[in-house]
């Protein structure tokens, strides 16, 4: 995370952020605020009484969307704005999804005006003085939708409502759209931006492509704030390349889809070519990974027993609650606290029945539990990595290979000669 140094420690404050995570966005956005916030949330969340008066303990404010209520009336949202500012007036922290819905693709969805009305709103009644600021966060996940997801939080400068003041007696219309554009443009920076899906699987596969053969010190798992700054920097660098140099653009774009169409067919991966050609790597050393596979087998075996079974129930809690894709990584996250404690429990008891009722060794086997499962998710990934460079080196035919390694290439110099040219048209 960087800026946490510009959040206010008081309110009145309003904090806005992008909403790819429908469930770990105010979780990540309130975890690192000091003080305690209020939210805005759609009101379809608020379904009945018992779950009304559990989102006005927690402060949730719900705003009335073209879609909350029925066909051919209009949203009035009058209340939901006093409440607004009842609690700002309470010098109370608010946090805003400005994009109005959790959707995960990669750019900034339009942002919607009810938050520039809400702040200038506020500070009218105060007659700008109410010192009422807003911070823009920028939220981007490696992959919003899967468990385990690396995360980049950057908290934007602050932003003043009282600088609004003259544009706001001027025309209120006007002044909204500004403040919007502000918020919107600090976000913007951030979060990498596609003009569609198609860019954005190009933009998937180019970042995964350049940190595997250019970039190593880019790797998303071991440095994940300067990978994400990268896929970032690509997003713009694709936008740029795509109007200024259309060939280019294609010619890459065609040269990195067939080279990840040919990996597919051998069932590889960027990193493990990547690997390959690097590294040279001798039959011996081969063998010596061989036996730390077979060395770690039985912990691997042992933490498979005792974790498949609550990592897979949380999968099938999912797929039967049948939710949007969205609140796959949330559901999984929640349904894992007790998937796991309930399995181990169960082990245990059965433990202490059919083997010993030694208190140490029930101990033993509950702190072994956790430490297993980590080392068999580790063992099955690095195994499959293994297996996928054996079959690279050894099992595929020598012309497939040169191949390969030949239109990798192509398309490392077509992203060499993209990145120059859009590096010399920045500093001109």
């Amino acid at each position: 995370m960087t800026g946490k140094e510009h959040i206010p420690a008081s309110g009145p404050l309003i904090l806005v952020a992008n909403h790819p995570n429908t469930f770990m966005d105010p979780l990540l956005v309130a975890a690192i605020t000091q003080q305690r916030v209020g939210f805005i949330a759609n009101a379809g969340i608020f379904v009945n009484r018992l779950v009304t008066r559990i989102f006005n303990y927690f402060h949730v404010i719900p705003i009335f969307r073209k879609q909350d209520i029925q066909p051919g009336e209009k949203p009035d949202n009058k209340k939901a704005f006093l409440k607004c500012h009842d609690y700002l007036d309470q010098k109370g922290t608010l946090l805003i999804f400005p994009e109005g819905t959790s959707y995960y693709e990669l750019k900034l969805r339009e942002i919607k005006t009810g938050t520039a009305r809400i702040a200038l709103s506020y500070e009218e009644i105060k007659n700008f003085e109410g010192k009422l600021k807003i911070v823009p966060i920028a939220l981007d996940y490696s992959d919003p939708i899967q468990f385990r997801s690396v995360v980049s939080v950057t908290v934007c400068p602050v932003l003043s409502v009282h600088d609004y003041k003259m544009a706001y007696e001027m025309n209120e219309f006007e002044a909204v759209e500004e403040l919007t554009e502000a918020i919107r443009k600090e976000l913007a920076d951030i979060i990498p931006q596609t003009s569609g899906k198609e860019q954005e699987k190009f933009l998937l596969r180019a970042h995964n492509f350049y940190t595997a053969f250019y970039a190593p010190k880019a790797d998303l798992n071991l440095y994940p704030k300067q990978s994400l700054e990268l896929r970032n920097q690509a997003s713009k660098a694709l936008q740029f390349i795509q109007i200024k140099k259309p060939k280019l653009y294609l010619d890459t774009q065609n040269k990195l889809g067939l080279f990840y169409k040919l990996l597919k067919v051998e069932d590889l991966t960027s990193n493990v070519i990547s690997e390959s050609i690097e590294q040279n790597t001798g039959f011996f050393v081969y063998v010596l990974k061989a036996l730390k596979y077979i060395f770690l087998f039985p912990a691997y075996l042992f933490g498979l027993c005792t974790n498949y079974v609550p990592y897979m129930m949380t999968a099938k809690i999912f797929n039967a609650l049948k939710l949007d894709i969205e609140y796959r990584a949330p559901v999984q996250m929640i349904t894992g606290f007790f998937t796991y404690p309930v399995y181990y429990a169960l082990v245990i008891w059965m433990f202490r029945m059919l083997v010993s009722t030694e208190f140490w060794y029930s101990l033993s086997l509950f702190v072994l539990m956790p430490i297993t499962g980590y080392i068999a998710l580790y063992y099955y990934t690095e195994l499959k990595r293994f297996l996928k460079k054996l079959h690279f080196e050894f099992f595929i035919a020598k012309q497939k290979k040169e191949a390969i390694i030949k239109l990798q290439g192509k398309v490392l110099e077509n992203m060499e000669e993209a990145r120059a040219y859009y590096i010399l048209n920045l500093q001109v």
